[in-house]
């Protein structure tokens, strides 16, 4: 049972920016998800950073938090990056 917890869990980090990048992507707020995937990304960095070092936080935990929480939100954006693009591009085509 904990197993799909942790796999709804991750499910829900990736899906959330993915949907989010795409969206913005679509409507050419290209700024907007480029600060999304930054933010996500530097999460990612700091908590690898702190998994390793001593930081202030429990090296087990930040891996944790990284491992299941960061890395798929950051796997979601460049994805809902790359759709919102085709999106976008096919959209423009349509319209010229």
């Amino acid at each position: 049972m904990v197993g799909f917890v942790v796999i709804g869990v991750m499910l829900v980090c990736a899906l959330v920016p993915f949907a989010l990048t795409t969206f913005l992507l679509r409507r050419g707020q290209a700024g907007w998800a480029l600060t999304l995937a930054s933010l996500v990304g530097a999460v990612l960095t700091i908590l690898l950073f702190a998994s390793g070092r001593p930081m202030g936080i429990d090296p087990v935990f930040a891996m944790t938090l990284a491992m299941l929480g960061a890395f798929p939100a950051f796997l979601g954006c460049m994805a809902g990056g790359v759709l919102g693009w085709m999106l976008r591009k096919r959209d423009d085509a349509r319209l010229g």
